[in-house]
């Protein structure tokens, strides 16, 4: 057993290794507080996403229609009858009138307007704020 007792040298290398810590935990905080800036918005996220999918779901439709004064869309693919339409507070889809896949949460009112060559979702949020985005429609007819 040595007894020395505590030496420079492991000192100096303890030290070293508390560096190298110390580095990380920084590096870890610079980095963590533009992304909490950047994702801070989720309702944003969630909006793009409902876009993303809803226009993907346009891209191939063989007949839509505006149901509940607009509240809600009929369409017709080749997956066979998807309707869009508010549940509460989120939006939703149904295939065939089953299911239940939520787009977008947190909202208080949404209509639909079809001018033939696209449809413009106008969403506003429980916090009052407006969402509007026309969508391209791509009619394949039967």
């Amino acid at each position: 057993m040595d007894e020395r007792g505590y030496t420079f040298l492991e000192s100096i290398f303890q030290l070293i290794i508390m560096t190298a810590f110390i580095q990380l935990f920084l590096l870890f905080f610079f980095w963590k507080s533009p992304i909490e800036l950047h994702y801070k918005d989720y309702s944003s996220t969630e909006w793009e996403l409902f876009a993303a999918d809803f226009q993907h779901l346009l891209s191939d439709v063989t007949e839509i229609r505006l149901l509940n004064g607009g509240r809600a869309i009929r369409l017709k693919n080749s997956r066979g009858q998807i309707d869009i339409e508010q549940s509460g507070t989120v939006v939703r889809k149904r295939v065939d009138e089953t299911g239940h896949v939520p787009l977008v949460t947190r909202v208080k009112t949404v209509t639909y307007a079809f001018d033939g060559m696209t449809v413009t979702a106008h969403v506003t949020m429980l916090n009052d704020s407006v969402k509007t985005r026309g969508f391209a429609v791509g009619i394949n007819p039967k």
